[in-house]
């Protein structure tokens, strides 16, 4: 934006100069919230990144559990059957 300073008085120029003055450091405090902000964003989404890898790491390690124990379950029911029937044999 182009300013005409020409037609201006020593005291416009110098009411003009702190007008703009004051706008300028309004938009660096405005600029230093917003990157501040976003830095907070950036962390909070590393964190929840990080959470979210570790949640899934547990869903895995859960998965895993939970077939362990199911191949557990049906060996196990498999081996009482075994015993049962040995034991209906034996009268």
């Amino acid at each position: 934006m182009f300013i005409d300073t020409q037609g201006m008085s020593d005291a416009d120029k110098t009411k003009k100069r702190r007008q703009l003055l004051m706008e300028q450091m309004q938009y660096q405090s405005d600029l230093k919230k917003t990157e501040r902000k976003q830095n907070d964003l950036k962390d909070e989404m590393r964190r929840l990144e990080q959470e979210r890898n570790r949640t899934e790491v547990y869903i895995n390690e859960n998965k895993e559990e939970t077939q362990q124990n199911i191949v557990k379950a049906d060996f196990y029911t498999e081996e009482l059957r075994r015993i049962k029937k040995q034991i209906i044999e034996l009268g």
